[in-house]
């Protein structure tokens, strides 16, 4: 899994299921990582206190 990190917003956001409303587009690059290293991510989670991204961490289900 990739993740993009917003260390402005100090949120952790899943690349493939990023999307407009999760707003990674308005966060200036010069503060934006890319990394596919959960024990990076965990770090980032408990010591840092950066938050999952509620939105592409919650992927909806559909059900025809």
């Amino acid at each position: 899994m990739t993740y993009i990190i917003d260390h402005t917003k100090k949120f952790i956001h899943e690349l493939s299921y990023s999307e407009k409303r999760c707003r990674v587009e308005e966060t200036p690059p010069e503060t934006k990582e890319l990394t596919d290293s959960a024990p990076y991510i965990y770090i980032l989670k408990k010591e840092k206190m950066y938050a999952k991204c509620p939105y592409c961490h919650e992927v909806p289900l559909i059900i025809d």
